[in-house]
């Protein structure tokens, strides 16, 4: 216990020795930590908006559906339409749907999904709804959920019954006529509200190619219940469910053969796989991890180095008190954590305050260039943990230089 309380007598002893010998010269003492600060921040940044990316897509993942494949019809050009009439494809349709149910052992469901050109009338101005045809089972591949009533049902589908199911944005703009057994005219047909979808909150910025459709502003009929121009069969999607996770792979190979074979090889649709987006998303955010990783790297070494410099002008300045301390007993043991601590000091102080300017720089990313930031625990340790790692590389030397003064040397070179 007695040794046990020594131990924390010197330790804080040393401390108040080191705190003191800094703070004896600020300036230098506030310019040899700026390397560090300015790579404290770098580090914590880089985590935060990698954190952030990395939430954002899991969230859009996760709204996808880990086990979903997507089959989009994509634009054709005048010259890729009349290749596509040669080579008999009509485009994503109906008859894709029911191979890919049939023909594929790994898939459990397919959903279907056409966008109308179409718009509902009575709306105001700031919205513009989308209007989609949907099969029964769309809202369940894609985990929409209805807050009132209920979604599209078989019968719906199968019976072509006007009923509709608007989201929550569409429902707010019709006021009184947004309930419950009131109707929404779509053209000249007048579509019974059945269901309400929950509040989704989907920002309107997505445009990627994984980004998840705004629910709010959708109006969901049943398939089939307005007929375009065009051909009805066509499709805007079709959502594929895998029967498990690790099958995912295995279903998009057959889906291609399936796919190739119905549409004679003519590229006229898109396979999304959200399980590989994932992937490709996770590995672009390493490399953005390493360069970004390096650049903070270089920083701190920099700040190492120029703590390093300054522990050594110390060590220059103080060869009297070196000198003394070794003649009134003082270990060389002694001398080197003394300068240890001070170079551990120093760079700690430039990661406390490196992780505050850090926070701040993350606010600021997040509010004013509108990215998805998240500071974490691992955010904050990591950059104090690479801080405390510069200051033992880089005050060992000074230390042991210090160390390693011969106390007569010293006291003769003090006089």
């Amino acid at each position: 216990m007695e040794k046990s309380s020594h131990s924390l007598r010197n330790a804080s002893q040393t401390l108040k020795v080191a705190f003191r010998s800094l703070t004896q010269h600020k300036l230098r003492t506030g310019l040899s930590i700026l390397g560090i600060v300015c790579g404290v921040m770098a580090v914590m940044a880089m985590i935060a908006i990698g954190e952030g990316a990395r939430q954002k897509v899991l969230r859009q993942i996760e709204q996808l559906g880990i086990r979903n494949i997507y089959i989009r019809a994509i634009s054709l050009t005048d010259e890729q339409r009349r290749k596509a009439g040669e080579s008999l494809s009509s485009g994503l349709n109906l008859k894709d749907a029911d191979r890919i149910r049939f023909g594929c052992r790994h898939v459990r469901d397919a959903a279907c999904l056409k966008v109308l050109t179409t718009s509902p009338l009575g709306m105001a101005k700031e919205i513009s709804p989308q209007i989609a045809a949907v099969s029964s089972t769309y809202a369940e591949l894609l985990n929409i959920f209805v807050d009132r009533g209920r979604f599209i049902a078989d019968q719906d589908v199968a019976r072509g019954n006007l009923v509709c199911v608007p989201g929550s944005r569409v429902v707010e703009s019709l006021g009184a006529e947004g309930r419950l057994g009131k109707h929404i005219r779509i053209e000249n047909l007048m579509f019974k509200i059945v269901g309400i979808l929950e509040r989704f909150g989907q920002k309107r910025e997505d445009t990627s190619v994984m980004a998840v459709r705004n629910y709010d502003e959708m109006i969901f009929i049943p398939l089939g219940t307005i007929r375009e121009k065009r051909d009805t069969d066509e499709l805007t999607e079709i959502v594929v469910q895998v029967r498990k996770t690790r099958e995912v792979y295995k279903a998009e190979e057959s889906l291609k053969r399936i796919m190739a074979v119905s549409h004679h090889h003519m590229a006229d649709y898109q396979m999304v796989v959200p399980q590989e987006l994932l992937r490709q998303v996770q590995k672009t955010r390493r490399m953005f991890n390493i360069v970004l990783g390096a650049i903070a790297g270089i920083s701190l070494i920099v700040g190492g180095i120029g703590i390093m410099n300054i522990m050594l002008a110390t060590v220059s300045e103080r060869t009297k008190e070196i000198g003394i301390r070794r003649a009134v007993g003082a270990t060389r043991r002694d001398i080197m954590v003394q300068f240890l601590a001070e170079s551990l000091m120093l760079t700690f102080a430039g990661g406390v305050f490196g992780v505050m300017l850090g926070a701040l720089t993350v606010w600021l990313i997040s509010g004013l260039g509108r990215w998805d930031t998240a500071i974490t625990l691992p955010a904050i340790l990591l950059p104090l943990l690479m801080s405390a790692l510069v200051g033992i590389c880089f005050g060992l030397y000074p230390a042991w230089q210090a160390a390693r003064t011969d106390p007569v040397i010293a006291l003769g070179h003090a006089r």
